[in-house]
């Protein structure tokens, strides 16, 4: 199965809604995926509804009674839904719901809109060539890609990520340095990537794509930025 990277910048309010309530965090994804992403909303909501039962029980067992019944109550939920076959169902109308009430429209909230973007495929490399590492490294173009804070639940390859208002700043004014591209397309290395093991590999093809996807994140980023907006990502 491919590994995608995906973006989303939103207000910071939205981003403290999310970690306060982490279980938002993969309706939020869901949320943005334009419909000619029918597929991958998909097999998102299917990740929810397989995984979500399981990290709740664990989550669960761990609570004390009291804590437990409150939860139990604020989804909407009882003891016995919890053996349902569809409980993954319930809990993604759930998550649905309460995301719903807790993030209103930015219409509604004067917020800018929520962007997104995905790099597909190229997110690795990407990230191998700001900053020659296949690991995230310290420093805004060592964690552009895939750096950040981590929260909510694995997500399949592992936890979302987010960047606050004022790191998302700094990513936006260090991919907006002037020849970055230059030292990019310089960096490419076909060889090295693969003996990195560089994710997806067949390097062969150059870095034009990489480059497209550098600019599609660099606008991402500055528009966030612009916007006074955080961003949280995620590889899915």
């Amino acid at each position: 199965m491919s590994m995608m990277a995906r973006f989303v910048a939103v207000a910071p309010k939205r981003l403290e809604q999310v970690r306060n309530s982490p279980e938002g965090v993969e309706v939020l994804f869901v949320a943005q995926l334009p419909p000619a992403r029918a597929k991958s909303r998909e097999a998102l909501q299917e990740r929810v509804r397989k995984q979500a039962p399981e990290a709740l029980r664990a989550s669960l067992d761990r609570a004390p009674p009291e804590m437990r019944a409150q939860f139990l109550r604020n989804f909407g939920i009882s003891e016995s839904d919890l053996a349902l076959p569809d409980v993954g169902e319930i809990l993604l109308q759930r998550f649905t719901e309460r995301v719903a009430k807790r993030m209103p429209d930015a219409q509604q909230t004067g917020e800018p809109p929520a962007s997104s973007i995905s790099l597909d495929k190229a997110w690795h490399g990407l990230h191998y060539l700001l900053c020659g590492s296949a690991e995230p490294l310290p420093g805004p173009l060592g964690q552009a890609v895939f750096g950040g804070t981590g929260i909510g639940h694995d997500m399949g390859y592992g936890r979302a990520r987010c960047f606050t208002v004022a790191e998302t700043s700094d990513i936006a004014q260090a991919l907006q340095a002037p020849g970055l591209e230059t030292v990019l397309r310089n960096r490419f290395d076909a060889d090295e990537m693969e003996y990195l093991g560089i994710y997806p590999g067949g390097w062969d093809e150059g870095p034009d794509w990489l480059i497209d996807a550098f600019r599609d994140l660099r606008d991402f980023y500055t528009g966030a930025s612009a916007a006074g907006q955080a961003v949280v990502t995620v590889i899915e």
